[in-house]
């Protein structure tokens, strides 16, 4: 509530003592326009000093202190770090040497591809994998299988030695890749299953998110676009509890022109900063509560209006979420109050 503190009512009964020997001194005299007006102000004063002002609570303009209210959302749903999986497939098909025979005799074996295609039994490796399929000019060409030695795989195209085209890869913990590759690394189009649940599906470059993709994590999902790896561009996330929001991502984080909506109704469309409100927005509610200024790290601070669903509003200074400066508060029947706020109460008139 816009509640008076101990100095506001002091300030308020100096203003009572004034006007009511002012207006006793005029009532002596013939009655004039000026000296309604003097009453009326008198009137205006005593009515903020008792119970006008105590029809604008502070509690009723929310607040953002509560995980619920903050916008502080859960950086495992925000950005897209390597899977397990993923991280240990990158220390293994990104090998250049993968093609290393262990045996000498295998060395007279391959040589003869030397001369045209040909499909050759299982080779070891020198670092414990083993491939399988056509070879040509002693490297693998055309379809082929390589199993590493913790029982992950892959079987697709090769070419010049190289996994490059169509393939798929099977990780050690039950995941799979199926796409496009290029020199051993996921590129192009690909969709990947991991073995936790989680689906992405999209554009590829160096074995990371690139481009385009649709991101199924948890019960959350992304549509929008990637840059190594991360949400980076415009984007939609959905939560599982059908929180939204729709903007720009940068590294991962909400950042630039954003809105986010809630379930209940609420509606913040604005600025973000590192995954928070931050600059200027408008926050709605579904009662017909706004608010329109300015933010920082999730809390009204610096120059804004809230307005009641009944009309009346509050413009001025805040920090940390609550009225604090010079403002001014408008009644319904627009009646001004201006003033001093301290904290989100009322601290003296002006």
């Amino acid at each position: 509530m816009l509640e008076q503190s101990g100095h506001t009512k002091a300030h308020s009964e100096c203003f009572q003592t004034v006007f009511e020997s002012d207006i006793e001194s005029v009532q002596k005299r013939p009655k004039s326009s000026s000296q309604d007006n003097y009453k009326k102000l008198f009137e205006i004063v005593k009515d903020c000093s008792n119970s006008k002002l105590q029809q604008a609570h502070s509690d009723e303009i929310p607040e953002f202190d509560s995980l619920e209210d903050s916008c502080q959302i859960r950086p495992s749903l925000c950005t897209n770090k390597s899977s397990k999986q993923s991280q240990e497939r990158e220390e293994k098909l990104f090998e250049k040497e993968l093609i290393q025979p262990l045996n000498e005799e295998d060395y007279q074996l391959i040589a003869k591809s030397e001369r045209e295609q040909c499909k050759l039994p299982s080779i070891v490796m020198k670092n414990g994998g083993c491939y399988t399929g056509y070879w040509y000019k002693k490297k693998p060409q055309g379809q082929g299988e390589y199993k590493f030695a913790d029982s992950s795989r892959y079987q697709g195209e090769w070419s010049n030695g190289y996994a490059s085209g169509k393939g798929k890869f099977f990780d050690a913990e039950g995941g799979y890749y199926c796409g496009d590759f290029h020199l051993n690394y996921m590129q192009g189009k690909g969709v990947y299953n991991y073995s936790d649940g989680s689906i992405y599906d999209g554009q590829w470059s160096n074995d990371k998110y690139n481009g385009f993709g649709i991101e199924v994590k948890g019960d959350s999902h992304y549509k929008g676009q990637f840059r190594n790896g991360l949400k980076h561009g415009h984007g939609i996330l959905i939560f599982g509890n059908k929180e939204k929001y729709e903007g720009a991502f940068i590294n991962g984080q909400f950042e630039g022109k954003g809105t986010f909506m809630w379930p209940d109704g609420r509606r913040y469309q604005g600025d973000w900063k590192n995954g928070m409100m931050h600059g200027q927005g408008i926050l709605s509610w579904s009662d017909g509560r706004v608010y329109v200024g300015q933010y920082v790290k999730d809390k009204r601070q610096g120059f804004g209006t809230f307005q009641f669903a009944d009309g009346r509003k509050y413009s001025g200074q805040w920090m940390n979420g609550l009225q604090h400066g010079t403002g001014e508060f408008t009644e319904q029947h627009n009646q001004i109050t201006k003033g001093v706020w301290r904290e989100g109460k009322l601290f003296s008139l002006i």
